[in-house]
């Protein structure tokens, strides 16, 4: 029986939180794909979440933390872990908002990502290369400021702000239809899932993660949140030691499967995207379609839609990546 029971998440959770997010936010592009579509024989969707003002999906859980306690956000300031993408998606929401930031990162963190942090007025704080050493560090800056504290994944906050993108999924597509995810801490796939499921019980969900990191996999097999050892992948934005608990029952409970997906597939597939499709994603943010193209996922439905998660990829990154890969 899971810790936490019965998903403490609502349709109206995440209803509230597109409310709040329709001040700031658009909704992404939902494209079709037709050469994906021709190559697998079912309609292929591409949700452009890379089209964020902070390049990822990461503004959404951002600005639905913030906005949820906005009060004491501006009286105390907040404090965050981050790889990179909630990095800038919380400096962004926090300086359109009034809010002082402080964002704990890795010093191997992508020096894009944190110049761009930077850029969007965050404090950056770095801390030695360890997950634990983030967050001790971001505890301790808690302890000592006051400074509200956000999760980065694993908050009914996050969650909820994540499942706006299954409300847009919702409004666009009739009928049942799948949706293949990224999965880092598990956030971005358990709200999806919470209100597709909900609403439209037929749909199906799928999560993909690299095989260097497969935490959430390792997780659901031992039945609890366990704490992996962190390969070496490409796709830094899916590089997590514990996916979170709450994420984790409810991928538990709502998603149908969770795939890995290798190194030079993730490689080709932003090669792919670029050349095809004219899209740019970084390596985390094509796993979904990643898993797509090397058939890893069976009984699809006629509607697929593939989530990309992030377009944050330094120039030299993706360049490499279209000179040395064929498609």
């Amino acid at each position: 029986m899971s810790k936490l029971g019965v998903n403490p998440i609502t349709s109206k959770d995440i209803e509230v939180a597109r409310d709040r997010l329709s001040k700031y936010l658009r909704p992404t592009p939902l494209i079709l794909s037709e050469s994906l579509s021709h190559d697998l024989g079912c309609r292929v969707w591409l949700k452009l979440e890379s089209q964020q003002p902070t390049g990822s999906f990461k503004v959404r859980p951002a600005f639905n933390s913030i906005l949820s306690r906005l009060d004491q956000a501006r009286q105390v300031g907040i404090v965050t872990s981050s790889s990179g993408n909630f990095a800038q998606a919380i400096a962004y929401a926090a300086r359109t908002l009034g809010v002082s930031a402080q964002i704990v990162m890795m010093k191997n963190t992508s020096p894009l990502k944190r110049a761009m942090t930077e850029h969007f007025g965050g404090e950056v704080v770095s801390c030695e290369n360890t997950f634990k050493d983030r967050w001790d560090t971001t505890f301790r800056i808690q302890k000592e400021t006051g400074r509200l504290l956000l999760h980065p994944y694993d908050s009914d906050e996050t969650i909820a702000g994540n499942g706006t993108i299954g409300l847009e999924l919702l409004d666009e597509l009739g009928g049942n239809f799948s949706v293949v995810a990224p999965i880092s801490g598990g956030g971005l796939i358990s709200g999806i899932a919470t209100v597709i499921k909900r609403e439209r019980p037929g749909c199906r969900v799928f999560g993909v993660q690299p095989a260097a990191n497969q935490s959430m996999q390792q997780s659901l097999a031992a039945g609890q949140p366990v704490t992996v050892a962190v390969g070496t992948t490409i796709a830094d934005a899916l590089v997590v030691a514990c996916p979170g608990e709450r994420g984790l029952r409810i991928v538990e409970q709502l998603v149908d499967d969770v795939f890995a997906v290798n190194e030079e597939d993730l490689r080709t597939t932003v090669r792919y995207l670029a050349t095809k499709q004219k899209v740019v994603s970084e390596p985390g943010g094509a796993a979904a379609v990643a898993a797509l193209r090397v058939s890893e996922i069976a009984d699809l439905s006629k509607d697929v839609v593939c989530i990309l998660s992030g377009a944050n990829v330094s120039s030299e990154m993706f360049c490499e990546l279209l000179i040395s890969h064929d498609v």
